[in-house]
């Protein structure tokens, strides 16, 4: 049963607020909940895993399996299609916090308390979006974070933009972050980082994941809780066994766009949830020390600000002096109402498939908009 759209947009809010504090404040929540063992300074612990697993605790998320091949957990290059803020719960969490991301630097400036977190624990790589002058000291720089970093695997978003229905050239030095694209249909991919894997016969696994926008979806203000992902893992493509980079290249793009079809047409009904395995991971006193110092000074710093939040929410409403119960209790209803209806599950692939006939505008339709919105209901 659908509500109005005009409710669930001014609805949209709270969920949508609260996932970016929950985002920027990451560190901290993980921390609280306990899945951050930030005290054990030695012995087994992967602090990315737990991260992943804190937050999709946090979001209430599940993440069902597309297939029968399973995570390749050797070095490896892993491809990841990007949609939404959401990659940052699913994608870490699909890997098993196995994977060193590359980002762009602004990500920092956005959210620098859990991106901090993550250069201590040497699992992302921030770079200058643009063209790389010099690809070769580019590439022996990343090998240099690559030996430096507990993380397994390399995972880049590769797609390529595309505006209108015209694609975009994407130049073999292009370095930019992968498009972000909520399209039911693939995106060609650059080349760059492909190059890269051929270069050191780094094997490839194509990681797929759908429905990640439902569990946050910036570009729209939606954030919901109780979502379902979907993942689907390729085959491992195996670098050393192609000639030459093209046909590396045309392997690497048929897989991308025949795992995207298995996952996007999937249906959720039998679908088995993810099982991952912990990692054995063992941290040195130069990883550990630093975070047990960051974890604390995210505690420290989240506790002086939900003091002053509550200071500024107190003087706020007493400014309604003798209204001020009925202005608690509004307040109260609407967060209540919005926490109700972007709790509701929502399964935007099934509104995608309602306009098979024009596959590259599937997510782009009334009902998949609206979907994510809040003012219809699609249950998983």
């Amino acid at each position: 049963m659908g509500v109005p759209h005009f409710l669930a947009k001014a609805c949209r809010w709270p969920t949508f607020l609260g996932s970016i504090i929950l985002l920027y404040w990451s560190v901290a929540f993980i921390a609280i909940s306990g899945h951050l063992k930030w005290w054990r300074l030695r012995g087994r612990r992967n602090d990315v895993l737990a991260w992943s697993e804190g937050m999709k605790w946090w979001v209430r998320c599940r993440v069902l399996k597309v297939g029968t091949t399973d995570l390749y957990r050797q070095p490896c290059v892993y491809l990841f299609n990007h949609r939404s803020w959401g990659d940052f719960i699913v994608d870490q969490y699909v890997t098993e916090g196995r994977s060193l991301f590359m980002s762009r630097l602004a990500v920092l400036s956005v959210f620098p308390t859990f991106i901090y977190s993550l250069v201590i624990l040497k699992s992302i790589i921030l770079f200058k979006r643009g063209s790389i002058a010099n690809k070769e000291r580019f590439n022996a720089w990343i090998d240099k974070q690559r030996a430096g970093s507990p993380q397994t695997g390399l995972a880049v978003y590769p797609e390529c933009p595309r505006y209108n229905r015209v694609q975009v050239f994407c130049p073999p030095t292009s370095l930019q972050q992968g498009h972000r694209s909520t399209l039911g249909e693939s995106l060609p991919l650059k080349r760059g980082m492909l190059h890269y894997a051929y270069s050191r016969k780094l094997p490839v696994q194509i990681v797929i994941g759908a429905n990640k926008e439902a569990i946050i979806a910036e570009k729209r203000c939606t954030a919901r809780l109780g979502q379902t992902a979907l993942v689907g893992y390729s085959e491992p493509i195996i670098t050393a066994d192609f000639p030459d980079f093209e046909s590396f290249w045309a392997k690497v793009q048929e897989a991308w766009d025949a795992q995207w079809q298995a996952v996007f047409g999937a249906e959720w009904d039998g679908l088995p949830e993810l099982e991952v395995q912990e990692p054995v991971t063992y941290y040195p006193l130069s990883i550990t020390l630093p975070m047990l110092g960051m974890t604390w000074l995210n505690l420290g710093l989240f506790a002086y600000t939900c003091l002053l939040t509550f200071r500024a929410a107190r003087w706020v409403f007493a400014l309604f002096g003798p209204a001020q119960p009925l202005a608690l209790a509004a307040a109260a209803a609407y967060l209540a109402l919005s926490f109700r209806l972007y709790s509701q599950p929502v399964n935007a692939l099934a509104a995608m498939r309602t306009q098979r006939g024009h596959p590259g505008k599937l997510a782009q339709s009334e009902a998949n908009l609206a979907a994510l919105d809040g003012s219809v209901r699609k249950d998983s």
